[in-house]
């Protein structure tokens, strides 16, 4: 079931990848999602652990660059969302999911593609989400 072979290509001749290559079948895509491997019988975690990969190896350079036209949107990788997480806590006072939807949806989309769900999210940010998930970062 494994493919051999880069998961990023580019047709640029520079360090900007145009794709990412599915494992599976080969497919150019600019984001590998759950629609995508749904078509292979398997899931987002399931598929990163087969290969190896972090969720930023499943979506495409340019992709973020066309993604970061839009108002209010910055890529943001694991450390750099943690933070503005937290600056977001410092400044609102809240992190619930529902708010940030409202509020501050770049950085909800954001944290559940990086980690994968919106727990492990708020956990690798330093929040608590079994216990309040508004409630002050964890060590605060």
């Amino acid at each position: 079931m494994s493919q051999a072979g880069p998961l990023k290509r580019s047709f640029g001749g520079d360090d900007s990848f145009a794709f990412v290559v599915c494992r599976i079948c080969g497919d150019y895509l600019r984001v590998i999602n759950s629609q995508h491997l749904s078509k292979h019988d398997t899931d987002r975690e399931t598929y990163m652990e087969e290969f190896d990969l972090s969720p930023d190896e499943l979506i495409a350079k340019d992709f973020r660059i066309l993604q970061s036209s839009r108002r209010g949107y910055y890529s943001n990788g694991k450390t750099e969302w943690s933070a503005a997480m937290k600056e977001v806590y410092e400044s609102d006072g809240n992190v619930f999911a529902g708010y940030l939807q409202d509020k501050h949806a770049h950085l909800y989309e954001q944290g559940i593609w990086i980690f994968g769900d919106w727990d492990k999210a708020l956990c690798a940010a330093g929040f608590d989400p079994e216990k309040d998930a508004g409630a002050q970062p964890l060590g605060y």
